[in-house]
């Protein structure tokens, strides 16, 4: 027998798109998510023993590093852009910058390079800038430009990680360090809240490096340059990330930079250090007055 129609189904109309935990009321992702999930990711993190991808790093060699800066500069994404410093004349500020006590090396440029690519501005897949500091405390080595392109291989996000790791074994192979530190951009807004790339600050807390700074007003964030928020009027600054050598890493080069001499500060019991076991008047030494660092 034939059955009678049934009446469809009514028809309910869709209400507005809640906005997801991720993202506020303009489609910006929600800062407090964002710090959630990293909050489990760190806890979940493990180390990042080898690269994820191939790649190796070679020494840029040209007659003048700033074109050859600049022209790779041009190729890297906003979102990537945002999160190091890609100007030369800031750059080189910041390598000019005094540190108390503190005496600073040259830059250093390395292509990061995957297998069969060529050491270009236009063709590279990657490039660090980092330099030798001797201090009274200790020598250590700071990145002052760490920056990977877009690729068909996968994103900056993807590989970063692994160029990080690379460049962590380079410092540790070749210069006489036992510390790395690493300068990456943030933001400010004008209440002091602190906002910082979350996909940079990941690769390099894979790669064992922690913040240096003490601060708890840091927030975190996906969106464009790795910092802007369209409603917060943002200024510029930056952090510093550091690691120690480890165990794993390579075994540091025999010729080694000593540390700066401690610094002696003398008060008015201080006399003239002994010559032959006698000060200028005639009598025994006395070091009173001598305060060491």
């Amino acid at each position: 027998p034939r059955q009678a129609p049934t009446a469809p189904e009514p028809v309910v109309a869709a209400g507005p798109r809640r906005p997801s935990r991720m993202e506020d009321s303009d489609g910006e992702e929600d800062e407090d998510a964002v710090h959630d999930a990293r909050s489990l990711r760190r806890a979940n993190m493990v180390l990042l023993e080898e690269p994820e991808i191939d790649i190796g790093l070679t020494p840029v060699v040209t007659e003048d590093p700033r074109k050859c800066f600049d022209r790779y500069a041009q190729r890297l994404s906003e979102s990537c852009a945002g999160t190091t410093e890609c100007v030369w004349e800031k750059l080189e500020a910041r390598a000019a910058d005094h540190l108390s006590g503190g005496f600073v090396g040259k830059m250093e440029f390395f292509w990061i390079l995957r297998p069969g690519a060529k050491a270009t501005p236009e063709t590279a897949d990657g490039l660090v800038c980092f330099q030798f500091v001797q201090s009274c405390a200790s020598n250590f080595a700071r990145v002052l430009h760490l920056s990977m392109v877009d690729t068909g291989h996968g994103s900056w996000q993807e590989s970063l990680a692994s160029a990080v790791l690379e460049v962590r074994r380079l410092v540790f192979e070749t210069l006489p360090v036992d510390t790395l530190r690493a300068v990456v951009m943030a933001a400010e807004d004008d209440t002091g809240r602190i906002y910082v790339n979350s996909d940079v600050e990941a690769s390099y807390e894979r790669c064992g490096f922690r913040w240096f700074q003490l601060t708890q007003n840091v927030r975190r964030t996906r969106s464009a340059y790795g910092l802007q928020k369209s409603k917060k009027k943002l200024a510029c600054r930056f952090l510093v990330l550091h690691t120690h050598r480890r165990p794993s890493d390579p075994r540091a080069p025999n010729r080694g930079i000593e540390c700066l001499p401690s610094l002696l500060l003398k008060d008015e019991g201080f006399r003239t250090p002994p010559v032959n076991g006698q000060t200028e008047g005639g009598n025994e030494a006395s070091f009173k007055g001598f305060t060491s660092f």
